[in-house]
């Protein structure tokens, strides 16, 4: 499933559309994921030039069991917790570009 951008930040992960998942909670966990694995994949590849086009939904939702932190299908991660992974990873990339 491919990935619609905002207008405001074409770099930025948009929020996923409501054919991604029931609820909000799914959908911005989803995003989270999405937003550490291109964080992740532009440390590894020290690239700093943005790779939203090489993501898809479908990544983030193959992803889950390696963030999956219970077996209730309504709450299998914690949001917040990857928020701020997610928020890391990124403040890191940019430090990198930085220098």
């Amino acid at each position: 499933m491919a990935i619609a951008r905002d207008e405001a930040d074409d770099c930025r992960v948009p929020k996923p559309s409501a054919d991604l998942a029931e609820t909000a909670y799914l959908r911005n966990g989803y995003r989270a994921i999405l937003r550490i694995l291109i964080a992740e994949e532009a440390l590894a590849s020290e690239t700093c030039t943005c790779l939203l086009d090489q993501f898809t939904w479908d990544q983030a939702l193959d992803a889950l069991p390696r963030f999956q932190t219970s077996d209730n299908p309504r709450l299998p991660f914690k949001v917040l917790d990857l928020y701020a992974k997610a928020d890391a990873l990124e403040a890191h990339v940019a430090e990198v570009c930085a220098e």
